[in-house]
């Protein structure tokens, strides 16, 4: 892996677990409206947040050349169906008080990552990333003792994205072109949705902050996207899927210290071995992204 590649793609990831652990603080602002109409107005800011790109930065050709190729659009249209149930429960658990349950999600999701990264490619973990990985492996146990069981929504979330980020890595496409695509085929679905929504004008009426609250989801989630799929590509599977830890970490600190959310006191073993892991596969990006630097360096 290239020094550029890693640096940028460790960027990349950085940003986005920053931007995706905003997002639960951001749609308790959005409170009047449920699970599933925050869903559907989503797809369709998104959708014209990803067209306003496309268009300012003179990449509709992409989307254009995406229309002329069949495979990829068949590839994408599978993988619609896996990010579309993501992007939905992404903003239906923090209106349902599901929050732990997604947050638990995320956590096993880097273990599975780095599954498939070792099934599916032969990647072989360095021995700091091994580390990383029994530690956070340790913390998801001892996550999952405290519940007793896992329930559909962390299981839905480590099994679905893999799956997703296979489908994209098959297609070679611009991730702008295949974000605008995706959100085109669910946007007559959310068009439908919205309008057929007996109470949605009532609440715009009674909350006109829901004016620009609502673009700046659909903003909010259109850049997260990208740049957490931009990550995906630029990175191995297993490292990429590590370095997902910093999403989970990133949400935990935002309900502990802005949403005043109590943490019992027999999870902080769970977010201490999570915390460790966290740091000792940073620290292992940056040696990463180093040595190629200082090898070639005069």
């Amino acid at each position: 892996m290239s020094s550029s590649v890693s640096s940028t793609g460790l960027g990349y990831s950085i940003l986005a677990s920053l931007m995706f652990g905003l997002i639960p603080w951001y749609v308790q602002w959005l409170n009047p409206l449920d699970g599933s109409l925050l869903f559907w107005n989503r797809i369709l800011f998104s959708s014209i947040t990803a067209l306003a790109s496309l268009l300012l930065l003179r990449k509709f050709r992409l989307f254009q050349q995406l229309l002329k190729e069949p495979e990829n659009m068949l590839w994408l249209a599978a993988g619609t169906l896996l990010v579309g149930f993501q992007w939905w429960l992404f903003v239906w658990a923090p209106i349902n008080e599901l929050t732990t349950e997604l947050s638990l999600g995320y956590f096993l999701l880097p273990l599975t990552l780095v599954l498939t990264g070792r099934v599916v490619y032969g990647e072989k973990l360095r021995p700091l990333q091994m580390t990383g990985a029994a530690l956070a492996a340790i913390g998801v146990a001892h996550e999952i003792y405290q519940f007793g069981s896992l329930s559909w929504v962390p299981v839905a979330v480590a099994a679905g994205y893999p799956l997703y980020f296979l489908i994209r890595r098959k297609v070679k496409v611009h991730t702008l072109a295949c974000f605008m695509f995706e959100n085109l085929l669910l946007l007559p679905f959310a068009i439908f949705a919205i309008a057929s929504h007996e109470g949605f004008l009532q609440t715009l009426s009674a909350n006109t902050d829901l004016y620009y609250l609502l673009p700046g989801l659909g903003i909010l989630c259109t850049l997260a996207m990208l740049i957490y799929v931009a990550a995906s590509k630029a990175l191995p599977v297993s490292l990429f899927g590590l370095l997902s830890y910093l999403e989970p970490a990133i949400i935990f600190m935002v309900a502990i210290f802005i949403l005043k959310e109590p943490l019992p006191s027999s999870q902080w073993a769970t977010y201490g071995f999570i915390w460790l892991a966290t740091a000792i596969i940073c620290i292992d990006s940056i040696r990463i992204v180093r040595k190629p630097a200082i090898a070639g360096a005069p």
